[in-house]
């Protein structure tokens, strides 16, 4: 009896010595974590699974495609959670504090990231998950489709012989619109052509325009549970939006929701630039062959201070039903420090990393891209981000796209009053906020 009650006495004092039994695991015990990533990562990060197999004897087996919702509290639920900063606030019950793994481990810095981004994962001082690569909005184009326009574009922007006709970082929307009627052409018979593209199945675009006008989504001191679309700021950049897709010829520089089933797109070489394009889209671009380049984004007339587009980022945490947590921090570490920034890099994958852009200047020539990577980090640096609400993304999705589609396309079911349109989105959005946490 003594002897039980002595083993007992010790297995309890183990247990508290422990924060929580599952991070109590150890690699030696650990030949697989497991982790579940989008459709289009399937073979990006293999070289990444090798390199950490290399150094710890651990594989890493990833699925592809699979609605992690769905997995969550199955037998094949994920050690490894991939989350944003966007919806880190909604996953945040399926996710570890990862503060005490941080603290416990000297060679772990988290100051070494970009701070907005570690604010944006840190929810009342506890740190979800670790960011594994940036998103920021650009202005891409394509340099083909500038060069083939050349005169065109220089005389509509009374460009000096010596000048160049790329998109500059001085750029306003005036010459963003010149530029890009100067490309487009819409009538008569096909092939068509447009200066810029439409962005229907993403809110980030107007959203975009929306900041750089001076216009807020969420009216402040409301918990993020009110909107105000009817500002003057947000009628003026849903206008602009509307007109680039929707405005007659020599306004008009970007497809209608009509003549986007067309396959009108900057992927299909067609149209020149995207105002607020996606960081992830780079492989496709270069698998593509496409001739293209980034810049900053313009801004608005008057605007030179105004703020970027989005800043988010990818990040991983770890599930909290996981009893392999010390070889997944371990994996995250890796994957989200400078080693694993390089190899993601080569996929067009930024990490978020305070000295990232000095990482990259010192890779090789033959493994740095020909790109302006001056402008992205100053994107990076002008962007702010994104509102960390819960239901925010899928209220841009629900309520603000669907709504906004009717202004950009001919037809049944089309609306040409901005206000209108923008005040259903008001009137709707706050009744739904309202039928969650009431009117107050």
């Amino acid at each position: 009896m003594k002897r039980r009650l002595i083993k007992l006495s010790l297995l309890l004092s183990l247990l508290l010595l422990c924060p929580a039994l599952t991070g109590c695991v150890s690699n030696r015990n650990v030949n697989e974590i497991k982790i579940a990533l989008d459709i289009e990562d399937d073979g990006r990060y293999d070289e990444l699974f090798a390199l950490y197999k290399e150094q710890t004897g651990i594989s890493v087996k990833a699925t592809y495609g699979q609605d992690v919702g769905k997995l969550i509290g199955t037998k094949d639920e994920p050690d490894i959670i991939k989350t944003s900063t966007v919806i880190i606030e909604a996953m945040k019950p399926s996710l570890i504090d990862l503060s005490p793994l941080i603290n416990a481990d000297p060679s772990f810095k988290l100051t070494d990231y970009i701070d907005p981004i570690v604010e944006a994962l840190t929810i009342d001082g506890k740190v979800y998950a670790l960011p594994t690569s940036l998103n920021t909005s650009l202005l891409y184009y394509n340099k083909a489709m500038f060069d083939e326009h050349e005169d065109a574009i220089r005389t509509a922007l009374e460009l000096e012989p010596g000048e160049s006709v790329y998109p500059q970082a001085d750029w306003t929307y005036d010459e963003f619109q010149k530029a890009g009627v100067a490309m487009t052409k819409f009538s008569g018979p096909p092939p068509h052509y447009f200066g810029a593209e439409t962005q229907l199945n993403w809110w980030g675009e107007w959203y975009v325009y929306v900041q750089q006008m001076g216009g807020n989504f969420y009216v402040p001191n409301t918990n993020n549970h009110r909107v105000n679309l009817t500002s003057d700021e947000v009628i003026a950049a849903t206008t602009f939006f509307r007109n680039k897709a929707m405005g007659p010829e020599g306004t008009k520089f970007s497809p209608n929701a009509n003549e986007m089933a067309s396959a009108n797109s900057f992927s299909a070489g067609n149209v020149a630039m995207i105002f607020g394009g996606h960081l992830g889209d780079w492989f496709s671009y270069d698998v593509l062959e496409l001739d293209w380049d980034i810049q900053v984004l313009p801004k608005p007339i008057g605007r030179p201070e105004a703020p970027g587009g989005e800043l988010s980022a990818d990040a991983f945490g770890i599930s909290v039903r996981s009893k392999k947590v010390e070889a997944s921090f371990n994996f995250l570490k890796l994957w989200a420090g400078k080693e694993g920034a390089l190899k993601m890099y080569e996929f067009g994958k930024i990490g978020a990393l305070k000295n990232m852009q000095e990482y990259i200047a010192e890779l090789p020539s033959e493994k740095q891209k020909n790109l302006n990577i001056d402008g992205l980090f100053a994107a990076i640096n002008e962007a702010i981000i994104l509102p960390r609400e819960q239901d925010f993304s899928k209220i841009m999705r629900e309520f603000v796209m669907s709504e906004l589609y009717k202004l950009m396309i001919d037809g049944r079911g089309a609306e040409t009053d901005v206000v209108l349109v923008l005040n259903r989105i008001q009137n709707n959005v706050n009744n739904y906020y309202i039928s969650l946490y009431g009117d107050n």
